[in-house]
């Protein structure tokens, strides 16, 4: 989930280095090298030839089609064939997005400036986005090396595979390979309708996750080919990601397809179990459609306007996009006894996800880089009625505001928190109820240089230059220091070797405990990882860890035993 809220200062970006390597560089090979280990790839439809990196030994795929476009009278329908091509497809360009607005985080806001500035990383959106992206390090198509299938965020009505924090080859070089994938976002993947039901054997409104399903599969069917061990796959997202991750958890198509899951950022969790039914949101969409365009819409209708018309034709009373209007409406995740059951949906029953390992965490300033501006502020009378709604009587003894500037960071602060207690009660609910997975927790709490630091902080989504190890001394990227660049290469050994075997420790790094009855995780700040069981605030982990276990109605021997 990202948003566009404005940097004190906009810079102005070229085209990188990394981009040219990560572009126009891979297009040309602009040195003579020897043939490639993983050179043409016969894949479902047809054959691909990739292309090198700027890290010797790994070589990239872009924009490998897993289903067939998505628009027109397949609009709305689940994940169709691949469409076959013929001859080699050089896959050395990424992939259209999902339709979508690419103009929702420009240069000059927030996001635009962290991750969206540079065109080598921004493809065009159409319906004929499901594709994926393949970084290998496998010297041989025998090696079996560990597979990482990678969830963007966004919201689930935005983002894409080839951001440039998702740029793996670093991470690839760890011995495994990564799989970035797209999914339809926003009303293209989630609109439940009755009529789409009808058509689709009595479900709708489950699109995205059931492209999910099918880029697992196509993983299982052709990753092989690229080195890689369709028997060892793990599943990870951050944000709209990670819940989408937590989501296959619970859909039984997926049971089997992998084996691991990392969730970064899920604001959700995993113990909670309410997923609204399909007959309810069909009716909720069909009276706000009708409201919005005045009449009734049929699916006809609705896949007879064009697909530039949902991101560029303004709606309704608060002229939105009809896409963003229809966003607002769909809801996500319903249960259509197809891709969700009642019993499915529910991650509380005794050995729900047994087997599978589970690696989870959150990141201390959440908020700032979502809600916040560093120079907003809260009236202490606001800030006391807001805390006490959260926690009720007892807040002051962990959140106490001098000022109305430091009310404001310290709400953002408060969300943070709950965030991250959230994940530890999640980790030691699926750790203590799931006898055969290894469950890990985190808390990435390191400021990054530059833009704001002292306000942002360890913000929203930073962790993934982190765990890719993706950052780049490029212009345009912060000033990354030796301790960043420390923290990156420690954090993604600790996820590649997670991805290895469901236990991110190994030789040369500090022990990372497993979360069992006792709330351990690793801490991550000042270029370092400390085992801890707590914050830097206890007394804060106490009032969320007591708001969160009232709010899902558990208690600490549910949680535990």
């Amino acid at each position: 989930m990202k948003n566009t809220k404005k940097t004190a200062t906009a810079k102005p970006h070229g085209l990188t280095n990394l981009a040219r390597v990560a572009g126009i560089a891979l297009a040309c090979s602009i040195s003579p090298v020897a043939a490639s280990p993983i050179d043409v790839v016969s894949v479902t439809g047809g054959k691909v030839q990739g292309v090198t990196s700027d890290i010797p030994g790994v070589q990239v795929f872009k924009g490998i089609p897993f289903a067939g476009p998505t628009g027109g009278n397949d609009r709305f329908r689940p994940p169709q064939p691949v469409v076959p091509w013929t001859g080699v497809k050089r896959a050395d360009s990424w992939g259209d997005a999902v339709l979508q607005d690419m103009q929702l985080n420009p240069v000059g806001t927030f996001w635009g400036d962290e991750f969206y500035y540079d065109p080598a990383f921004t493809p065009r959106a159409s319906e004929n986005g499901l594709n994926l992206n393949v970084f290998t390090a496998a010297k041989d198509a025998a090696d079996k090396l560990p597979v990482y299938v990678w969830i963007h965020g966004g919201g689930n009505n935005h983002g894409h595979a080839s951001e440039m924090e998702f740029w793996a080859t670093k991470l690839a070089a760890k011995g495994i390979i990564v799989v970035p994938v797209q999914y339809r976002t926003g009303p293209m993947g989630f609109l439940s309708l009755a009529e789409l039901s009808k058509e689709n054997g009595g479900s709708s409104g489950d699109m995205a996750i059931q492209d999910l399903i099918q880029a697992l599969q196509w993983v299982r069917d052709n990753i092989a080919r690229f080195g890689g061990d369709p028997a060892n796959v793990t599943v990870g997202g951050q944000s709209a990601g990670a819940h989408n991750t937590g989501v296959l958890l619970r859909a039984p198509a997926a049971k089997g397809l992998f084996h691991r899951a990392v969730m970064q950022s899920n604001f959700n969790g995993l113990v909670d179990t309410t997923f609204p039914k399909l007959a309810e949101q069909e009716k909720k969409n069909a009276d706000g459609i009708e409201k919005l365009f005045g009449k009734p819409m049929s699916l006809a209708d609705l896949r007879a306007i064009p697909g530039d018309d949902w991101i560029q034709k303004k709606i309704g009373p608060d002229n939105l996009s009809i896409y963003m209007a229809f966003h607002r409406l769909e809801g996500q995740y319903v249960i259509d006894d197809k891709v969700f059951t009642e019993a499915s949906v529910n991650l509380r029953r005794p050995g729900a996800i047994n087997g599978i390992d589970i690696l989870i965490g959150s990141n201390s300033d959440e908020r700032t880089s979502l809600d916040g501006g560093p120079d907003k502020t809260m009236s202490l009378d606001d800030f006391a009625a807001f805390m006490q709604k959260t926690y009720g009587d007892g807040w002051k003894s962990a959140y106490e505001a001098s000022d109305p500037r430091h009310a404001y960071r310290l709400m953002l602060r408060s969300k943070a928190d709950n965030t991250h207690e959230l994940a530890i009660v999640s980790a030691q609910y699926m750790a203590n109820h799931n006898e055969r997975s290894n469950v890990y927790a985190y808390y990435f709490n390191q400021r990054l240089p530059g833009r704001d630091d002292e306000f942002y902080g360890s913000f929203h989504s930073s962790d993934l230059w982190y765990f890719f190890n993706s950052m780049r001394n490029e212009p345009g990227q912060r000033a990354w220091t030796d301790a960043d660049h420390r923290m990156a290469d420690m954090m993604s050994t600790y996820l590649a070797n997670f991805i290895r075997n469901g236990n991110p420790n190994g030789d040369g790094l500090s022990e990372w405990p497993r979360v069992g009855v006792q709330p351990k995780f690793m801490r991550f700040a000042d270029g370092y990882a400390y085992a801890v069981e707590t914050t830097p605030n206890p007394a804060r982990d106490a009032i969320n860890r007591r708001e969160i276990l009232q709010r899902f109605g558990l208690d600490e021997v549910a949680v535990t035993r």
